[in-house]
C-alpha cells in the first residue's frame, strides 16, 4: 500500500484560510463561500473589466438584488447547461445557449482565480512572501504519515509545507495521486529549505478533495498531471481543476479524485487525533458529511479539536462526530479560530 496515514489528521476549510496571518494583509480577503461576490467587488486594478462582466452575468440571470454563494452560482450554471442541452430547440439556438453558458462559466473560473490571486497568491508567491504564520506552525509539527484533508482551492497549506517540511513533504507522493501517475512540475512545489521526502512512507499527506489552483488533472486516466507554478493567468481563462461541492459530481468518478476520497476515508478511520479547522460541514456538501459519518463508524478517536468562530458550525461538527464521541468518550477542545489553536499546538491533541 502506498498511502500510509498516521493517527493524526487535520481538516481545513475556507475559514482556515480566512483566518490566515499574512505579512501584508490585502483589501481582498480570502473568500468564504457566502461572501465570494463581496470579495470579488473589492478588487481594483487590472481585473475591473472581469468584475463588471461577472456581475453582469449574474444580474442577467438572477436580477440586480441577487443573493448567491459561489457554490450556488456554480450549481446554477451546471443545471442551466444540462437543461439547455435537453430542450427541443433548433441546432443554432442550442449552440448559442451552450456557448453563452460556457462563457459565463469561464468568466466565473477567471473571477475565482482573480479573487484568490489578490487575497492569497500574492501572500505566498510574491518576492518576499513567506505565507501564513499559522499554517506554517501546523506544517512545522507534522510528521510523515500525518494527513491534512483540505476542501480549499488555494495553496496556502501547500506553501506552508514547502517552507516547514524539508524531507517530510513531497508533492509527488504527498498529494495522494495514483502511484504510477505521470506528473509534471513537481519541482515547483518541493520543499524550499531542504530535500523532498523520498517515498510515500516518508511524506506528510495533503489531500485536496475539491481540487486545487495548482492542479491540472487530465480527463484521460493515462494523461499527465500538471502542477502549475503560476496560479493565475496573464491572458485568457486560467486552467485549473476544481470540484465545487454540488457541481459536476461525475468528476469524483475520475480516477484521481476517486482515489483521493478513498485515501481520506482511510485517514479518518485511522485517526485518533482530529482537528477540524474552519470547516463547517455545510448542508450543500453532503458528500463531505457522508464521508465522515461512514468513516467514523470504526473510529478510535481520542481527541477532537474544533477551531471555528461560529457556534453554529461548531455544533454541526459535534453532531457529525456525535456517535463516536458518545461511544469513545473522546476529549473535545474548541478554539475561536486557527490563530488561537496554533498558539496551543500540538498540545491541544493531548488526552
Amino acid at each position: 500500500m502506498t498511502f500510509q496515514p498516521s493517527k493524526r489528521l487535520i481538516v481545513l476549510g475556507a475559514g482556515a484560510t480566512v483566518g490566515s496571518q499574512f505579512g501584508r494583509p490585502s483589501v481582498v480577503r480570502p473568500p468564504l463561500n457566502r461572501d465570494f461576490f463581496t470579495q470579488l467587488q473589492r478588487i481594483t486594478g487590472k481585473h475591473q473589466r472581469l468584475l463588471r462582466s461577472v456581475v453582469s452575468d449574474v444580474v442577467e440571470l438572477f436580477g440586480s438584488n441577487f443573493s448567491l454563494t459561489l457554490e450556488d452560482y456554480f450549481t446554477q450554471l451546471e443545471f442551466l447547461s444540462s437543461t439547455a442541452a435537453g430542450l427541443q430547440s433548433t441546432p443554432s439556438e442550442a449552440r448559442r445557449l451552450a456557448t453563452d453558458l460556457a462563457a459565463k462559466r469561464d468568466r466565473l473560473m477567471e473571477a475565482l482565480s482573480a479573487v484568490l490571486e489578490m487575497s492569497t497568491n500574492q501572500a505566498i508567491l510574491g518576492p518576499r512572501a513567506r505565507g501564513c504564520t499559522y499554517h506554517r506552525a501546523l506544517a512545522r509539527s507534522l510528521e510523515p504519515g500525518d494527513t491534512v484533508i483540505s476542501f480549499n482551492y488555494d495553496c496556502v497549506m501547500d506553501n506552508a509545507l514547502q517552507w516547514e517540511s524539508p524531507s517530510k513533504w513531497s508533492p509527488r507522493w504527498g498529494y495522494g495521486f495514483p502511484p504510477k501517475s505521470k506528473i509534471d512540475g513537481v519541482e515547483h512545489w518541493e520543499p524550499k529549505t531542504g530535500p523532498a521526502a523520498t517515498g510515500p512512507a516518508e511524506t506528510v499527506y495533503l489531500l485536496k478533495l475539491h481540487g486545487s489552483l495548482n492542479w491540472q488533472i487530465p480527463l484521460r486516466d493515462d494523461g499527465t498531471i500538471k502542477l502549475k507554478q503560476r496560479l493565475h493567468s496573464q491572458r485568457g481563462t486560467p486552467r485549473f481543476t476544481i470540484v465545487p461541492p454540488e457541481w459536476n459530481k461525475t468528476m469524483r468518478d475520475q480516477r484521481v479524485f476517486n482515489l483521493l476520497w478513498q485515501h481520506a476515508y482511510r485517514a479518518i478511520q485511522r485517526a485518533e487525533y482530529i482537528a477540524i479547522v474552519g470547516f463547517s460541514f455545510a448542508p450543500t456538501d453532503l458528500h463531505a458529511e457522508s464521508l465522515f459519518r461512514l468513516a467514523l463508524r470504526q473510529s478510535k478517536l481520542k481527541t477532537l479539536v474544533i477551531a471555528n468562530p461560529s457556534q453554529t458550525d461548531r455544533e454541526r461538527t459535534r453532531s457529525v462526530f456525535a456517535g463516536v464521541l458518545a461511544k469513545r468518550r473522546s476529549v473535545v477542545r474548541q478554539y475561536p479560530d486557527i490563530g488561537e489553536m496554533t498558539s496551543d499546538w500540538p498540545l491541544c491533541f493531548d488526552e
